[in-house]
């Protein structure tokens, strides 16, 4: 009886063991690691800066803090929200990943293999709003048609001034890619604003506002939201070529002066149309800076 007692016991503790050991080894989802059984962001190509990682699909990786996915892991882009900063991935699962350019797992997408480490493409880098894990690509709807605009021709033009509301040629090559490639057709310099100073962005002729919504004061739905994001994002991806020095839409903010920060905080107003909800801003390089 007491050796049959004692396999019973050992019995009972090498399960124990078992069981401990493979919860020791379960992925801890939102701890910065990149873990098996984890599909992760990171902020950097190749699996560089800092990462997110995930045990479950995401269909809105969120705008801003506090209610966004950020990067937890340590590096470059940590705090950042996930949305529109990734650069690449590690799939650690089991099977297939979809990132989608749209909310709702919609728009141009990219399969990322299990077990697959991979940079986003062009469409979807840097312009990632959510993925779906065990997915392969079928997608959820929702969210606009997605993807990205065509390259935009060189901006040709020198830095200029003129007088609001006349555009300079600088900025009126940025009108007209924007007619051209991305089919917004309200985006204007606007009248002088007497309020403003003389050689601000907009006296000056060196920014556009692009309405979004059916008018200006009030906010887009969904679908225009996501449009927005579409045209801001394509803003920031060729400022280069087009001599583009900062964008605003929904609050935020990006500029090739702060570009490792990503899309950041916009201080300027809260309202409708200060905070930029309505409308896309596009502030065009220039001899007046800020």
């Amino acid at each position: 009886m007491l050796k049959k007692f004692t396999l019973v016991a050992m019995m009972g503790a090498l399960i124990s063991v078992s069981f401990g050991a493979a919860t020791a080894n379960a992925a801890t989802a939102r701890n910065g690691e990149c873990e098996s059984g984890e599909f992760c962001l990171f902020y950097n190509s190749d699996q560089g800066g800092s990462v997110s990682d995930f045990t479950t699909s995401v269909s809105d990786y969120g705008d801003e803090q506090p209610g966004c996915y950020d990067f937890k892991g340590a590096g470059n882009g940590k705090g950042l929200c996930v949305k529109n900063e990734a650069a690449s991935v590690w799939n650690r699962t089991g099977s297939p990943v979809t990132v989608y350019f749209n909310s709702g797992y919609g728009g141009s997408k990219q399969t990322i293999a299990a077990n697959t480490k991979a940079n986003l493409n062009s469409d979807l880098k840097n312009e990632n709003a959510s993925h779906k894990l065990n997915d392969s690509g079928s997608g959820g709807g929702g969210g606009g048609t997605g993807g990205t605009y065509g390259a935009p021709n060189d901006n040709p033009h020198p830095s200029a001034t003129a007088r609001a509301p006349q555009a300079t040629k600088r900025t009126q090559h940025v009108d007209d890619e924007i007619r051209r490639l991305t089919g917004e057709t309200h985006c204007w310099v606007g009248d002088y604003r007497s309020n403003e100073p003389s050689d601000s962005n907009h006296n000056t002729g060196n920014a556009l506002d692009c309405t979004i919504s059916n008018a200006i004061g009030q906010h887009p739905n969904a679908a225009q939201k996501e449009q927005g994001w579409k045209l801001a994002n394509w803003l920031k991806k060729y400022a280069s070529k087009l001599d583009v020095r900062y964008v605003i839409w929904q609050g935020k903010i990006w500029s090739v002066a702060r570009a490792s920060e990503g899309w950041r905080t916009y201080n300027g107003g809260s309202g409708v149309t200060s905070g930029h909800y309505d409308h896309v801003h596009v502030s065009i390089q220039n001899p007046h800076g800020d």
